[in-house]
């Protein structure tokens, strides 16, 4: 009789295991629109889906770079054919695709970063607050500046990075309300001379301190504040490596966060088709260290930083970015 009940509970606990096993062997396809190399956007969320690879070892990844709008539905047709259980699109351009084909592979989970879109059953959207990361560069910007000029240079006018860069005028105001603050859109995610062209005309005017939002356009932006011996405010992928004494921080995008919690979400089974947005509280943003600048601001500088990122997370500050676009 005891053994007739202990194979009846082995039995039932079996398929538990099996579905508890298979979950965590998932296989992730992450899509992203430019390359790892790029220092920011791209380069962010290949570090994010190396740090899941080494948190869930089970699962299976693979990545697809330097996908445009024109290849993006293709991109994510193909991961679902193939069987993936995890389809990761990385930036807004996927969205649409991913609304016209989820429901058509009901066993894989669309996630699509830096969007605000979900429908039943399958897609969901990460999203970070795109707005205050940049309230902070802008913060850290005009604290370091010395000319009181600084500048931004955004890639093009979709609501995060029309976000950052509302949040980069504000922050440094907070800071000092008559700082002159300089903004241009590059009009590509791409075109690293344009970008160049355009900080070098901005330092030129007087910026001693600029930053810059997009994918490789931002290589632009570094490569003229090294030349031209201005400092930089980096963004999303923490890079000083690449500029130590060019980059004093940089206003993070945590997507090692957004990716982690939509596998883990899958894996447990607590995942829902919904937006999910990400600010300091979720740890989805945040400030990378001074390194080389930790003795060129004062501890009263490096308090009026820890009071805004208080602020932010208290909801006192009352200029912080609109969220621009809506859950779709």
């Amino acid at each position: 009789m005891l053994r007739r009940l202990l194979c009846t509970l082995c039995l039932a606990i079996l398929p538990f295991t099996m579905h508890a096993q298979d979950k965590s062997n998932l296989k992730v396809a992450l899509i992203l629109p430019g390359s790892v190399t790029d220092g920011t956007f791209n380069s962010a969320a290949a570090a994010g889906i190396k740090k899941a690879q080494e948190k869930y070892p089970g699962i299976q990844v693979s990545i697809r770079e330097n996908t445009d709008a024109a290849q993006a539905q293709e991109a994510l047709t193909s991961y679902a054919h193939d069987g993936y259980d995890v389809v990761i699109a990385h930036g807004f351009q996927f969205a649409d695709p991913a609304k016209r084909i989820h429901k058509r592979f009901p066993d894989t989970w669309f996630i699509v970063n830096t969007t605000k879109v979900a429908a039943e059953p399958n897609l969901a959207s990460f999203d970070n607050r795109w707005g205050d990361a940049g309230y902070m560069a802008g913060a850290v910007a005009a604290l370091m500046s010395k000319s009181g000029k600084i500048a931004n240079v955004p890639a093009i006018p979709v609501p995060t990075i029309q976000e950052y860069d509302e949040g980069f005028k504000n922050g440094s105001k907070h800071i000092n309300p008559d700082i002159e603050v300089m903004s241009a859109y590059v009009g590509s995610f791409s075109d690293i001379a344009k970008a160049k062209e355009i900080t070098t005309s901005m330092i030129d005017s007087g910026a001693d301190v600029v930053s810059g939002i997009g994918n490789e356009n931002v290589l632009g932006t570094l490569q003229a504040a090294k030349e031209k011996g201005a400092l930089m405010i980096g963004t999303a992928f923490d890079s000083a490596a690449l500029a130590p004494d060019t980059i004093v921080t940089t206003a993070l995008i945590n997507f090692d966060v957004n990716i982690d919690m939509a596998i883990g979400k899958i894996i447990d089974g607590s995942i829902e088709p919904k937006n999910y947005l990400l600010g300091l509280n979720e740890d989805g943003i945040g400030l990378a260290p001074l390194r080389n600048f930790e003795d060129k601001l004062s501890e009263k500088d490096k308090a009026a930083i820890k009071e805004i990122q208080d602020g932010i997370r208290a909801g006192t500050i009352k200029d912080l970015p609109e969220i621009r676009e809506k859950a779709s």
